[in-house]
């Protein structure tokens, strides 16, 4: 029974360790995601015209403009969550007792509605194709980050106490999720029976 134990042990630990180990194909998955994404938002987006770029489908909910815009506000929270999570240091003991990814990131995934914080609410003051232009600016910034960091993506973290820390990897992982839900909310939208014409 001991022994049965101690190689459960050791191979949880193994797992953990190699979950935690920044390789070149976790940068080829952020890197393909952040183009797939970005293509997919171009996609969907381009040629509208104002009053589909305005279109909501009741009074309660985002237009497509307040969606992009949303996900240009998302772009700057996380440059700046990056950032700090840079000028932190590298901390690979608390890398390596940190969570796993599908821990960290499982709910970037739920299909449920998530409620959004106030200071990332959208206006909706920037007009039309000017909400696609700022996402993509931003979120160039993002793939060439991506591209040239020669940093060790799982040794820093942004840390919320002993129990809940995220590393670059898995920031990175809820961003472009997050962009993946709001492609689904404006292909709702434009699928509307009202949707502009």
């Amino acid at each position: 029974m001991k022994t049965f134990s101690l190689i459960t042990l050791l191979f949880s630990s193994l797992l953990t360790f190699s979950q935690k180990t920044w390789t070149e194909k976790d940068k080829k998955v952020l890197t393909e995601n952040f183009l797939r994404t970005k293509a997919e938002i171009n996609e969907e987006t381009k040629n509208l015209t104002d009053k589909q770029w305005t279109f909501k489908e009741d009074a309660s909910k985002w237009s497509i403009a307040q969606v992009v815009e949303h996900l240009y506000n998302w772009s700057l929270i996380t440059q700046q969550n990056v950032r700090y999570s840079i000028q932190l240091g590298e901390n690979p003991a608390l890398a390596a007792k940190s969570l796993s990814d599908s821990s960290v990131t499982t709910f970037i995934w739920e299909e449920r509605p998530h409620k959004s914080p106030d200071h990332t609410i959208p206006t909706g003051l920037i007009t039309g194709d000017n909400n696609r232009k700022i996402f993509n600016a931003k979120y160039d910034e993002i793939i060439a980050f991506i591209e040239k960091s020669d940093l060790n993506f799982r040794n820093f973290l942004r840390s919320f106490g002993d129990e809940y820390q995220e590393d670059l990897f898995q920031q990175f992982t809820i961003h472009y999720g997050h962009v993946d839900r709001h492609l689904r909310q404006i292909k709702r939208i434009k699928n509307h029976t009202n949707f502009p014409q």
